[in-house]
């Protein structure tokens, strides 16, 4: 499993008297600015996998780098999204994104003056080219984690919802996000978003911006199977007759057996993880997720309505 950093925001707040300087400066240098309702976007360095905003708000004044193909950065020649951070990589990715910045502000300012405001790590999964569908249909069945809330759509984004599953932390600042690939139907890609500085700066314990993306590259898998491992339960999955069964054939313990049989009852009851697991009154929980896992069973189901009887456990592709 190649696990990446996919997408960095920098984010660089400035004096109205600066900002307007900067923003002049740009709009009479750069023939690829175009208005937003925010304030402007010049994608003069677009192919080099990098935009910039200028957020001119009456209150904050603000200038944004949006890096949304790092590999780009690194190498002109190699448009992959998913790059491979070494030591060397992303030494290289800061040195050019420092260079870039001095030269787009004339050397006011540098890399070190932006903080980190976003920063998505990612994993592609190759479960196959009939697969990607029906594991995020599976994944809705968890809808509800702990510290976690369903992302919300709005009335039109129906096929959105159904091509993605997305949850939102509640107060950690990390989303989670999984969807196919357009352009490679096999894959499957789950997102961990660390959403805010506070955030980037509680997993890297630095605050100067070159140091976190170091720590962060470092520290990439660890903090993906953080927030992954707490949201997806480990086990195969299966219609919740067949679970049922499985657990009765390989659990023993009586307690334990009643526990889980009855968590895979109220899953679809509940139409939440979090709702169903709170409902059991249980002080042990972990216990009963532990069991689930090493019958290599997960006690989210697959509901009636999908045609797929079962389906592996995501961990099989992060090998």
């Amino acid at each position: 499993m190649l696990c990446s950093i996919r997408f960095i925001e920098l984010t660089l707040q400035l004096g109205t008297e600066d900002f307007e300087r900067h923003l002049d400066r740009r709009l009479h240098k750069s023939e690829e600015m175009y208005q937003t309702d925010f304030g402007w976007v010049d994608e003069a360095h677009v192919k080099r996998g990098v935009g910039v905003a200028f957020y001119d708000s009456p209150k904050k004044k603000k200038i944004k780098l949006i890096v949304y193909c790092p590999g780009l950065v690194i190498d002109p020649n190699d448009p992959d999204e998913l790059w491979e951070p070494t030591h060397g990589n992303v030494s290289k990715l800061v040195d050019k994104l420092d260079k870039m910045i001095v030269k787009y502000l004339s050397s006011d300012y540098g890399l070190h003056d932006f903080d980190l405001a976003r920063v998505d790590i990612a994993a592609d999964l190759n479960v196959g080219r009939e697969r990607v569908a029906d594991y995020i249909k599976v994944l809705h069945n968890i809808r509800q984690v702990k510290c976690f809330s369903p992302m919300k759509y709005g009335r039109r984004d129906g096929k959105t919802k159904q091509k993605c599953f997305g949850l939102i932390g509640n107060s950690n600042n990390v989303d989670f996000f999984v969807h196919g690939l357009e352009y490679d139907k096999k894959t499957l890609r789950a997102e961990v978003r660390l959403m805010k500085n506070s955030t980037i700066r509680d997993y890297t314990d630095e605050t100067d911006t070159a140091e976190q993306l170091r720590v962060l590259a470092e520290k990439r898998e660890a903090i993906f199977m953080d927030t992954f491992q707490h949201i997806v339960p480990r086990g195969d999955f299966y219609k919740k007759p067949k679970a049922e069964k499985l657990v009765r054939e390989r659990v023993t313990d009586w307690k334990l057996r009643s526990r889980m049989l009855r968590l895979l009852t109220l899953i679809p009851e509940k139409k939440s993880l979090h709702l169903a697991l709170k409902a059991m009154s249980y002080r042990k929980l972990r216990e009963v997720l532990i069991a689930f896992a090493e019958i290599d069973v997960s006690p989210v189901t697959i509901s009636k309505r999908h045609d797929r009887k079962e389906l592996p456990s995501l961990y099989r592709y992060m090998d």
